[in-house]
This record gives C-alpha cells, sequence and structure tokens, in this order.
C-alpha cells in the first residue's frame, strides 16, 4: 500500500510539473536587453532567454510587480511596485536581489523609461494634477532624490534621440484601449521635442491610434491601427513622414512593445514576440513559467 501511494503521488507530482511546463501566454509589459526578456506574470518579475525556454521568477514579494524596464547597460530593472499601498518605482539588479525604492509621491508612478545615460528613471504620474485625465512625466536619479518633471504641459510615453538632443513623446491618451477603430479622446498622437530650440512638433497625422513611439537607427518605430484596423508596428522617417508597415496582423493587436536599440519585444494573441531591425527577422517566443497552484 504505501508503495503504491509513493507511486501515485510520483505520478502527481510529474503531472503538475508537466502543466506546469505548458507554454506560457498572457504575459504583460515585456521589456529586452540583448539575449534576456524580462516580463510581469502573475504580478510578478520573471527572465527569460530571448530564444525561449524556462523562464526564472525574480520576484515573490506581496504586492504586484509591473512595468519592467532594462536599463541601457542591461544590468538594471527599474519597475513600479505597490508594496506599500500606492505605485512607486523601484530599482533592483537585472538577475534579482532586493529592491531599492526611488519614489514616495502621492498619485502612482509608472516606469516609463532611462535615460540614455542609464542616470535617471522616467515615469509618468498624476501627483501634480488636481483635476486631469493625463499623467505628466518625470525623471529620478537611480540614487535617489526628488523627482524633475520634464519640460511638457503633460506626456504619457517617450523615446530619446540623444544624438539630436530630442525626444518622442505620446502627449496623451491611453496607449491600450480595447476598442477597434476608435477615434475618441483616449487615442495618442506622437510629439517631438526639441531641446535646443525648445520647441514642440506633431510627428502623427493619422487619426487614431499612434502609441509606443521608439527611436532605432534613424528610424521612428510605433504602433498604429491605421489600414485594417488592428494594431500593427510601423516605421515613419521624420523628414519625409514616410510611413511603412513592418507587422501585418488582421486579427490581435500588436501590444506593449519595448526595445534595445535594435530588437523589439511585443505581445500578440497573448504571446512574446521579438522583431530584429536589422536583419527583419520576426519570431514568436516560446516559454513556460514553472509556477505550482498556490505559489
Amino acid at each position: 500500500m504505501k508503495k503504491l501511494i509513493s507511486t501515485a503521488l510520483v505520478l502527481l507530482f510529474a503531472a503538475a510539473f508537466v502543466a506546469a511546463a505548458e507554454e506560457g501566454r498572457f504575459f504583460t509589459y515585456p521589456t529586452i536587453h540583448s539575449d534576456k526578456i524580462a516580463f510581469t506574470y502573475e504580478s510578478d518579475l520573471w527572465v527569460v532567454n530571448a530564444q525561449g525556454g524556462a523562464a526564472a521568477r525574480l520576484t515573490t514579494y506581496p504586492g504586484a510587480e509591473s512595468f519592467a524596464k532594462f536599463s541601457p547597460d542591461g544590468k538594471w530593472l527599474a519597475f513600479t511596485a505597490s508594496y506599500d499601498g500606492a505605485q512607486a518605482v523601484y530599482l533592483m539588479p537585472a538577475e534579482g536581489g532586493a529592491p531599492t525604492r526611488l519614489t514616495y509621491n502621492p498619485g502612482g508612478a509608472q516606469v516609463i523609461a532611462w535615460t540614455p545615460d542609464g542616470s535617471e528613471v522616467v515615469f509618468r504620474s498624476m501627483f501634480e494634477n488636481v483635476i486631469g485625465r493625463d499623467p505628466n512625466l518625470y525623471s529620478v536619479s537611480v540614487k535617489g532624490g526628488a523627482p524633475r518633471r520634464l519640460p511638457l504641459d503633460r506626456g504619457v510615453l517617450i523615446s530619446f534621440i540623444p544624438e539630436r538632443h530630442e525626444f518622442l513623446y505620446a502627449r496623451k491618451g491611453n496607449e491600450e484601449y480595447y476598442w477597434k477603430r476608435y477615434k475618441g479622446g483616449e487615442y495618442q498622437d506622437i510629439w517631438l521635442y526639441d531641446a535646443a530650440a525648445k520647441a514642440y512638433t506633431p510627428v502623427s497625422e493619422y487619426v487614431g491610434k499612434n502609441s509606443y513611439p521608439m527611436w532605432i537607427a534613424g528610424l521612428m518605430y510605433f504602433v498604429s491601427d491605421r489600414g485594417n484596423g488592428v494594431s500593427n508596428l510601423f516605421t515613419q522617417r521624420l523628414g519625409t513622414k514616410e510611413v511603412k508597415p513592418v507587422t501585418s496582423y488582421a486579427d490581435f493587436d500588436v501590444m506593449m512593445p519595448n526595445t534595445d536599440g535594435r530588437s523589439i519585444v511585443y505581445l500578440q494573441d497573448g504571446r512574446l514576440h521579438v522583431y530584429d531591425t536589422k536583419t527583419g527577422q520576426d519570431r514568436r517566443i516560446a516559454l513556460h513559467c514553472l509556477l505550482l497552484k498556490g505559489q
């Protein structure tokens, strides 16, 4: 009888392991640096090789972690967590470790990007808004201190163009609304800020989704629902405003893209994809998270 029970337990754990090792889906907020992808799953941060495989869990703290972004050198992860109630910006080594809190302001804080030199984390927050629907963009030093507001009336997303002392930004709206062919007040448009001239110039002309600007090798990559009403990746040359499609999905949107300056990681149909901007190769990443029930 004991042998029978032992065998049953072994089979039970084996079945649990196989179930847990099935290909995962419905990840959120992926970020990429070279051969590593970090993402949120089950409210924790995980990391996986960019070729796929088994993901390693980085956090197990009470509270939810999201909006992770690799530092430019890939050594750090900045992310948003709600350990003490309100969302705040935290920093930890990319391989895992104890997080350091960087912000203490009310109004929440969602990590958006790093400054190109890796000295500051950019986040969005409503803490200076008494009445308003759009947040402002701020930066905070990796050493801590008071946040510094960027020279914008409002903003939700950003991508720096360091060689030109400029940045692209989405100034309003919701980057992940779920209404097809939406043209209302929550759609995003993209602007260019010139720090030297202190000038603000609209970049996108299409009325609809223009989101997630990403500056890569002289081109702006971005997400738009122009065409068939499904959000896809596009490129645009700022001088000529020439727009070209990169992906051509007709079913589910491209969501939450992030870049390390060469590759773009994004979600589509609940799965991770990586697009190599130099080779044009787009591949789906098959991975699994070993997460047993009760963990």
